[in-house]
């Protein structure tokens, strides 16, 4: 029985299309620069390791929405995403919400590839440890992130690309609330869709 076609270098030339396009005058050019940086790693280790190990077509697809979410937060700042905006004065909501949804995002489009990954190299005992393992990953790497944004934020500190790049809008509980809600997007996925048997 033939594999199915990967689809990864075809969504690879995709993304790169848009990846320019929003490269074009964005709204704060260091934030651009800075929130791509992780970006271009994961895209590295993706494309260097393409002929050693190949993701299912499904965990392709995800990281590509993740990959675009990621480009258009890039682009206008996640404070600044028009459709956050549109979407807080649809439901009468105090900020934009455009950073939670992709840090959701990263949770819940992500983990199918680390589980891929993971799971090439670890067996687990049971369901619930790979579960446990695989959530506990994911609010570590969203942690990480955080104090990265921290960093970003004292280095540049008072100017606008440090606000727009920490992106907590005023709420002093913004980095717990985005760990969290990569935590629940990577719990949420695995019990929607890992069909995985007990």
């Amino acid at each position: 029985m033939n594999k199915a076609k990967s689809v990864g270098p075809l969504l690879f030339i995709i993304f790169s299309l848009f990846w320019v396009v929003l490269a074009i005058n964005p709204i704060y050019r260091d934030v651009w620069m800075a929130e791509n940086v992780i970006l271009m790693i994961g895209l590295y280790f993706l494309i260097t390791g393409y002929n050693r190990f190949h993701f299912s077509n499904t965990a392709y697809y995800l990281i590509f929405v993740f990959c675009v979410l990621q480009t258009i937060g890039a682009h206008y700042s996640y404070t600044e995403v028009p459709a956050g905006y549109w979407v807080a004065q649809m439901f009468d909501l105090s900020r934009n919400h455009f950073d939670r949804l992709v840090h959701f995002g990263f949770g819940f489009l992500i983990i199918l590839p680390f589980k891929e990954a993971l799971c090439k190299f670890v067996t687990f005992a049971n369901r619930k440890t790979e579960y446990f393992v695989l959530i506990m990953l994911f609010i570590g790497i969203g942690g990480c992130y955080e104090i990265i944004e921290w960093w970003y934020a004292i280095i540049f500190e008072q100017s606008a690309q440090a606000t727009a790049f920490l992106g907590s809008q005023g709420d002093v509980w913004d980095a717990e609330k985005d760990v969290l809600l990569a935590g629940i997007g990577a719990w949420l996925y695995l019990v929607i869709f890992d069909k995985k048997s007990s």
